[in-house]
């Protein structure tokens, strides 16, 4: 899910982000558009998040962004509910396992970053709800306040705000948008001009200050009961008195959560194998007895399966004496989570069935924790060079079809008007080297960033690894920028 970038001038004024900007605290009719807005887009977030799936038997990841709104000041933060893959019918993932939201990162117009986690989703309202998990308690946070003594009428004028994407700075580009239809039941869905799909999740601010709605995807699901009819499609006003039910159950859910003493992450079981599911038309071909089982296409080099002997082509059928009943793709959550609940340091057996001749050969491999992924990957800043570069991981080698054992840090985000971005150099490149230094971890990165720093050259040689391919990029950093007060 891309967000398109809504550059239409005469709706969308660009607002300048001053980090040390303070939020003003004037409110009502006397506030002029740009003092609203700069208080306003301190609520105001990206939200980076990631969705994993397994797809052809091996894990796979995208990542995409929306918006959201911080509504209270220990850090709730709404959502469109449109950054779930859809969970059945004909959008369904096809193949593989539904896929599982994680690794929500929060990206504010000052330069404030904040992981989250799932609180709740509707499915009729198409909203969502996160909380900031690394907040700090002394320090609220900015957030909006809702009103529902708004009365909506055509031609009602509302206020709204989104934020451009990371290459362009994430600065606050704020729309007036208006009312230009209502539903005689119910009223409290609107449909709205100046809206585009770039701004869902955006909050709808009335000239009082209050937030009366959110720009929200329709159709809602008939299942709930609660279809608008007639159908509308595309981005839509929802009103605050739609979801305030929803939203004050969330709240007290997220409270109570957060109420609870957090435990250590539990380590999880890896194998180190890619694989697909046996279905029954390849287990009758290659003559393998029938119950499922699963088909390896790949081994991990320095894995738990390489170190216990398990080679492509390999077909397991039982895991510890019990059939690995997968005959589809769709099966395959179950194995993953079979595997992922066994302790790091345990012995697992598999029976490997020959092709043909129905002999099961018992295999003992001893489980190793589970790798780091770009989840749970540390993160490293870099603002003279304006770039983000975080470790190296395995999901991130496999999906570049990598050694493992491929060292450097992984280009995570970078500012296109920066040194780094002018350079040419973008998302998920692999840093080698930076002019004779070399990049092995996040460490020696900041130390060939200094070195550089130190010696100030003409120009600046980032070694680059992409997929398969091997680049050069060079920054020409204007030294003089680092001395000006």
């Amino acid at each position: 899910m891309k967000r398109a970038l809504l550059l239409l001038a005469a709706l969308a004024l660009l607002i300048p982000a001053a980090a040390d900007a303070k939020p003003k605290k004037k409110r009502g009719k006397g506030q002029t558009a740009t003092e609203f807005y700069d208080a306003a887009r301190l609520t105001l977030a990206t939200v980076n998040f990631s969705q994993e799936f397994v797809a052809g038997g091996s894990p796979q990841q995208t990542t995409s962004a929306t918006d959201g709104v911080v509504i209270s000041p220990d850090g709730l933060v709404l959502i469109s509910g449109t950054v779930r893959f859809p969970q059945s019918g004909p959008g369904r993932l096809r193949g593989g396992s539904l896929p599982e939201l994680s690794s929500f990162r929060l990206h504010f117009s000052d330069g404030r970053q904040h992981e989250a986690e799932v609180v709740t989703f509707d499915t009729d309202l198409n909203l969502g709800l996160l909380r900031i998990t690394d907040g700090d308690p002394e320090k609220p946070f900015e957030h909006v306040s809702f009103g529902d003594d708004f009365e909506p009428a055509i031609g009602s004028g509302l206020r709204s705000m989104t934020l451009y994407t990371q290459e362009y700075g994430r600065e606050p580009v704020y729309s007036p948008v208006s009312i230009n239809s209502l539903l005689s039941t119910p009223q409290d869905v609107w449909s709205l001009s100046g809206a585009g799909l770039n701004m869902l999740g955006a909050p709808l601010w009335s000239g009082a200050g209050k937030v009366v709605g959110v720009v929200a995807q329709v159709p809602m699901s008939p299942g709930g009961g609660r279809q608008v009819m007639p159908q509308l499609s595309g981005p839509v006003g929802l009103s605050y008195g739609r979801f305030a039910e929803w939203l004050s159950g969330a709240v007290e859910q997220a409270q109570a959560v957060a109420e609870v003493v957090e435990e250590e992450p539990e380590e999880a079981g890896w194998l180190g194998i890619e694989f697909q599911a046996l279905e029954r038309p390849l287990a009758k071909h290659l003559g393998i007895s029938e119950g499922g089982g699963i088909f390896v296409t790949r081994v991990i080099p320095g894995s738990p399966a390489a170190k216990g002997g398990l080679e492509p082509l390999d077909i397991l059928v039982t895991f510890d004496g019990e059939r690995i009943a997968v005959n589809q793709n769709s099966d395959l959550n179950k194995f993953i989570e079979k595997v992922r609940a066994g302790k790091p340091g345990a012995v697992v057996r598999f029976g490997k069935e020959s092709r043909g001749d129905g002999a099961v050969e018992e295999v003992a491999i001893t489980l190793m924790n589970s790798p780091k992924t770009e989840l749970q990957a540390d993160r490293r800043e870099d603002d003279r060079f304006d770039i983000t570069v975080r470790e190296i991981t395995m999901d991130a080698l496999l999906g570049q079809r990598l050694d493992p054992e491929t060292a450097g840090v992984i280009v995570d985000g970078v500012t296109r008007a920066g040194w780094a971005g002018l350079a040419g150099l973008s998302r998920g490149m692999i840093i080698q080297r930076i002019n004779e230094h070399d990049v092995t971890d996040l460490d020696s990165f900041s130390e060939g960033v200094d070195k550089v720093l130190e010696e100030r050259p003409d120009k600046v040689l980032f070694f680059v690894r992409f997929r398969r391919d091997t680049r050069f990029f060079v920054a020409e950093p204007d030294w003089t920028e680092l001395d000006e007060p």
